[in-house]
């Protein structure tokens, strides 16, 4: 343990090669709250560290410094595994099914591409 909230946030936002623009257009947020937050000068509200948290999909209880693993291993492998299955069900979809395994950091992004295909079929 050790760092910061505003550490681990910008940690994060590094992973996912964000500005600070960005991360706060996505968080509706201004990026002069985001610099604040992350350079500790203020500390986000719990509605906007659980915004933040739901991003990264993180747990609050890390980006609080509570606990140091980032991800739930055994829970992310179990909800890929499940998307899997279920993209293999579709034919012309072994492309996609090869992108989640070689691409394991877009697995987010093709979770959200698998809500709008289901949503629609």
């Amino acid at each position: 343990m050790g760092e910061s909230l505003g550490e681990r946030i910008r940690h994060l936002r590094g992973r996912q090669n964000l500005s600070q623009k960005q991360l706060a257009s996505q968080l509706n947020i201004s990026n002069v709250q985001l610099s604040r937050y992350e350079s500790g000068d203020r500390t986000p509200d719990p509605e906007v560290i659980a915004r933040i948290a739901r991003f990264f999909d993180v747990s609050t209880d890390y980006l609080l410094g509570l606990q140091d693993q980032l991800h739930n291993a055994s829970s992310n492998k179990v909800k890929e595994q499940q998307l899997i299955q279920a993209i293999k069900k579709i034919d012309g979809l072994e492309p996609f099914i090869h992108s989640i395994i070689e691409h394991p950091h877009q697995f987010k992004k093709i979770e959200q591409i698998w809500a709008i295909i289901k949503d629609e079929t």
